[in-house]
């Protein structure tokens, strides 16, 4: 994986690595591979041989770094082979628990009356929880100040002592600060309905707003990689999904077990790196 270990990449990938080792009576090694902005782990996956040892679990920004990074060397279209859609988690909106504004209607009003008042952080120029308030931004008629981190750790550190009013992140990001009182959280930006993890959070939907953006996460391999053994471990990761162990903690994080197959996760693939050049190109965002 292209992230440190702590994050949701490490929890989501060491979670599939104990399960699937076991469905495939195989060691399955996790291996951290930070830095370049994730390109080290991609280039090691894609230069690696097509026998389904070497694999890479990655989230969306294998997506926004297309635009991102013109001399990356390859077309992360071409250069992986998509195994499985993994999980799914929505996105929540955070602010710190002593905001004056209870609500996103009241949060947006707010933000619109005094442009570029408000701060919102993430985990760097072109990263999703970026782009994610640069498309609410659009939606909502308003303008924050964008304040880039080098990871969401800091970030959410910021947003709970106050220095910043919104994140956008990953429910396993939030939600203990949530059950301590310091963060509330706004919305959930999910194409379905409330998630057991935040009962009383409303959806994006219910708000009448249209933004409905996620964490994906799917494993792939080399081009190339035979479609038996892609068979084999698309199987593999359907019977973890299926695992009662398993969907709780999902359930519990906020996560959605999807078990799609290759053909959807390459079509996800696609459709995100046709979203986020438009975005990247249009607002002129740069690493």
């Amino acid at each position: 994986i292209a992230w440190p270990p702590g994050g949701t990449t490490d929890f989501v990938t060491r979670l599939y690595a104990r399960h699937l080792g076991e469905m495939l009576n195989a060691n399955v090694v996790v291996e951290n591979r930070p830095g370049g902005g994730g390109s080290i782990a991609w280039r090691a996956v894609a230069g690696a041989r097509p026998d389904g040892l070497t694999l890479l679990l990655s989230e969306n920004s294998l997506a926004t770094a297309v635009p991102l990074m013109p001399d990356l060397g390859m077309d992360v279209r071409t250069a992986f082979a998509p195994l499985a859609l993994l999980v799914d988690y929505p996105s929540v909106l955070a602010v710190p628990a002593a905001l004056p504004a209870r609500s996103l209607p009241e949060f947006l009003e707010a933000a619109r009356k005094e442009p570029g008042a408000l701060n919102y952080g993430s985990m760097g120029n072109g990263s999703a929880p970026h782009l994610y308030v640069e498309v609410l931004q659009d939606l909502a008629g308003m303008r924050m100040t964008h304040v880039p981190y080098r990871g969401m750790g800091p970030a959410f550190t910021d947003l709970i002592a106050g220095r910043l009013q919104l994140v956008v992140a990953a429910p396993p990001t939030v939600l203990g600060a949530v059950r301590a009182g310091t963060v509330r959280v706004l919305a959930i930006g999910t194409k379905g309905e409330r998630i057991p993890a935040l009962p009383d959070a409303p959806t994006m939907r219910e708000l009448g707003v249209d933004f409905s953006y996620s964490y994906w996460y799917g494993l792939f391999g080399p081009a190339g990689t035979d479609p038996a053994i892609a068979a084999r471990l698309l199987d593999a990761v359907r019977r973890t999904n299926a695992l009662p162990e398993v969907q709780a903690r999902f359930a519990e994080q906020g996560g959605v077990p999807v078990g799609g197959d290759g053909v959807a996760l390459g079509r996800l693939l696609a459709e995100e790196v046709e979203r986020w050049t438009a975005v990247v190109r249009a607002k002129g965002i740069t690493p």
